[in-house]
């Protein structure tokens, strides 16, 4: 998985970044098991939703998610990442298509390095109304 690395780049949150894409547009609840924190401080934040607090209510989000099949694809642009020592995050626009429907949501996913790879803490993705 990208994810796995002891890189403290750009590039390599870059990569946890784009595995995270990977896992949900797969619908891989495995894949995104292993990148995410599994500690109280995980927060997700689904478009249109409050915030799940806690990686158990994360990960059951992730897992009714995948469960009801239909995931999109998701193209990013505007993707930026910043990275202060352990810490990265990524902004980016996401352009999500469904069959022949579509949507924008503008998003934000935080990382932690734990000492062997990017780790997501945050993810908050809010829609674009136009």
């Amino acid at each position: 998985m990208g994810a796995v690395t002891t890189e403290l780049t750009d590039e390599a949150v870059l990569a946890a970044n784009a595995a995270f894409y990977q896992a949900l547009e797969g619908g891989d609840l495995a894949a995104m098991d292993a990148l995410w924190a599994e500690g109280d401080d995980a927060v997700c934040i689904h478009p249109g939703r409050t915030p799940l607090c806690g990686w158990d209510d994360v990960h059951r989000s992730w897992a009714a998610i995948f469960g009801a099949g239909g995931n999109p694809q998701i193209i990013l642009t505007e993707e930026r990442v910043t990275r202060r020592g352990g810490v990265g995050w990524v902004s980016a626009t996401e352009n999500m298509l469904s069959g022949a429907n579509t949507a924008v949501a503008t998003a934000i996913n935080v990382f932690e390095h734990d000492g062997q790879r990017w780790r997501m803490i945050v993810h908050h993705a809010s829609p674009i109304l136009r």
